[in-house]
């Protein structure tokens, strides 16, 4: 049994459902229909992959022979043309099947004959809906009447997707919602409540078969599109870049996961796994049963040529111990018993997800803590820490906004986890740690920020930030009054629970470029002393002292404080008071001193890395003049390379002159 899936109303109307950005402009001409244009991929590339499926369809077999799944609902009989009435045998003919009115009709059937190559009339009778024919008795009737004149049912079932396609129509009441009104809450709106809905997430194997099949049914039947946005995730194969499944054992249980690592851990990176790519690997490691600590496995090759888990490991803590795997349970290898348990399935890329949620915990707690005793107010204005901060929450919220209305998740995930923690645990925390108990003005943005950021990470991580919601809330007594939270540009409505908060408003007032521009400054020469502290391996606690030119110690003025906490300094002068002995460090193509580190190195080691350092800068120095020295490069290479090289000679020539300096001071 064949579906015309060549027919305009079917394969037509899928065509011109499709965006006409996407193929849509190409479909062929057709009655217009409510939906049409309305069908958009995410990402776009797939909907190529709809267009040419229905731009090259064949008429589609239903019948399948298998043991379970829905009977077709035929039933057929063959009779010989001298035993058939005339009537009968004039209509059959061998090209295809005919229409005739019977006692079959009259009771709402759909009959046909066809002759067959012997001469004989094949007779095929299929049942109406049972709301045409008066419910099951009349169906039973008609089903017992059908069997009486020698009819058989068709033993085929319907293809699955068939049924499929079909499922979110009958099980809302198709063809005709209002006779439910009783059985669901909705009673007859059901359908019309949630078909259409507004997003399909699926595979890419699966395009031509289940959103085909649904664009195709729900335009045809009930007229409208069952979705408009279809977004294809990437498929998550396993380390060795074999997609998971149940019979190599190298899936991993949501279950399992939720109890190693939490449900949020396991959201988020999911979302940052949600790449435009066609595929992401998994590598799948075991939780060993004994001791609970986590391992890779060792592997093996199947007579498949697969990858897969040894059927039985051996403890890594206890190599008298074993345990069995998922894929030696599957292929009959490996049976669980107390003394060789099951192994679970886990993977160290869930780690990231855990260790985020933690951070935001953590950083939560301090923040709550430092505004538990609302400060005075003042008339401070805000520091540059603040500034920034507040700007960079306005740039990453229109960098949520854009990633999630395209569907790219993991851009979502990336910018939430750089706001969260670098910028505001690593850096604005770390900031405003000293004055922030005394300071009402610091205390709102704090509050604010942290306000903002549960309601943009709730998508990803709805249950860590539910349950610190009602904590933050409980900080709404530092703001001005209920509707302002005392941050100019930044609208966050109060609301009881997360999940139905508004969502921030943060307008343009709020981005400050001369405030992120000279963080960005602040942020480079922390990092710069920080390496240097660390390369020398000075302890956290010891304070040093930075010597700078005028146009750096602006910025360490204007920082207020923020470059003394987050470097470690005791003091900032000027360089022209730096003592003998006081290192140099390359900074902004000059160069800054820092002071009381000698006595915390080794001397001897450090003439012998500077030594190194200044050969390999002379190196880098060489090659970039030499590479500005060739004429066919400069000519030739794109503007934009050529300023890039100047730069990165600038910037060599910077490092090689401090390294000299400080070895002349040592």
């Amino acid at each position: 049994w064949y579906v015309q899936v060549t027919d305009d109303r079917l394969a037509g109307s899928a065509l011109r459902a499709m965006d006409e950005g996407q193929g849509g402009d190409a479909a062929p001409r057709g009655s217009a229909q409510e939906g049409d244009g309305g069908l958009v991929f995410f990402p776009d590339r797939y909907a190529r992959t709809f267009q040419n499926w229905h731009e090259n369809i064949r008429d589609w077999c239903i019948s399948r022979q298998l043991w379970w799944g829905h009977r077709i609902p035929v039933w057929s009989r063959i009779v010989d043309a001298t035993d058939a009435d005339d009537g009968l045998a004039s209509l059959a003919t061998g090209e295809s099947m005919t229409k005739i009115e019977s006692e079959w009709t009259r009771r709402g059937a759909a009959h046909r004959v066809r002759l067959l190559s012997d001469g004989s009339i094949e007779e095929s009778v299929c049942l109406p809906r049972p709301e045409s024919i008066g419910g099951d008795v009349a169906e039973e009737s008609l089903r017992t009447d059908l069997e009486t004149a020698g009819f058989q049912q068709d033993p085929d079932v319907l293809d699955t997707w068939f049924s499929s396609a079909l499922w979110p129509l009958s099980t809302m009441g198709w063809p005709d919602p209002a006779a439910h009104p009783d059985e669901v809450p909705e009673g007859g709106r059901l359908l019309e409540a949630f078909n259409p809905g507004s997003v399909l997430c699926t595979a890419r194997e699966i395009i031509t078969l289940w959103v085909s099949r649904m664009v195709m049914f729900n335009r045809y039947f009930i007229g409208r599109l069952p979705f408009t946005n279809v977004f294809i995730h990437a498929m998550i194969q396993d380390g060795h870049g074999q997609k998971m499944s149940k019979s190599l054992g190298n899936g991993v249980d949501p279950r399992d996961i939720i109890q190693s690592h939490g449900s949020d851990a396991m959201r988020f990176t999911l979302a940052q796994l949600a790449t435009g790519s066609q595929d992401v690997r998994m590598p799948v490691d075991l939780v060993c049963p004994h001791t609970g600590e986590t391992f890779t496995p060792s592997f093996v090759r199947n007579a498949t040529g697969h990858q897969v888990a040894a059927p039985v490991q051996k403890s890594p803590r206890d190599p008298d111990r074993e345990m069995v795997t998922a894929y030696g349970v599957a292929v009959g290898d490996a049976d669980a018993t107390d003394e060789r348990p099951l192994a679970r399935n886990t993977s160290s890329r869930f780690d990231l997800g855990r260790n985020f949620c933690n951070k935001l915990w953590n950083a939560t707690r301090f923040a709550l803590g430092n505004m538990e005793t609302p400060a005075e107010a003042g008339d401070e204005q805000p520091s540059l820490a603040d500034r920034w901060i507040v700007s960079r929450l306005h740039r990453t919220l229109h960098e949520v906004e854009d990633s999630l209305s395209v569907y790219q998740f993991n851009r979502y995930a990336e910018a939430m986890y750089d706001f969260i923690w670098r910028d505001f645990c690593d850096w604005y925390l770390e900031a405003v740690k000293p004055t922030v108990r005394e300071r009402l003005d610091q205390q709102r943005r704090l509050h604010t920020v942290l306000d903002a950021i549960l309601r943009m990470l709730h998508p990803a991580c709805p249950f860590v930030t539910e349950t610190l919601w009602p904590h933050v809330r409980g900080m709404d007594r530092i703001r001005p009054s209920a509707d302002d939270v005392g941050v100019p540009g930044v609208v966050l409505p109060p609301a009881d629970r997360c999940v139905i908060a508004a969502w921030p408003v943060v307008d343009d007032a709020a981005l400050d470029e001369e405030a992120e521009a000279m963080f960005e400054r602040v942020r480079t020469l922390v990092s710069a002393i920080r390496n240097l502290r660390g390369e020398r391996q000075v302890p956290p606690r010891r304070r040093i002292t930075l010597h700078a030119p005028a146009a750096v110690l602006e910025l360490v003025s204007a920082a207020e404080g923020a470059v003394e906490t987050l470097a470690g300094l005791e003091g900032v002068t000027p360089d022209g008071d730096a003592p003998t002995g006081a290192l140099a460090l390359a900074f902004e193509g000059g160069q800054v001193l820092l002071s009381n580190l000698v006595d915390a190195v080794d001397v001897e080691a450090e003439r012998s890395r500077l030594a190194k350092t200044i050969e390999a800068k002379r190196k880098q120095v060489a090659g970039f003049k030499g590479k500005l020295g060739n004429a066919g490069y400069v000519d030739k290479a794109p503007p934009h390379l050529v300023e890039e090289t100047r730069k990165m000679l600038e910037a060599a020539e910077a490092d090689l002159s401090a390294a000299e300096a400080s070895l002349e001071s040592l």
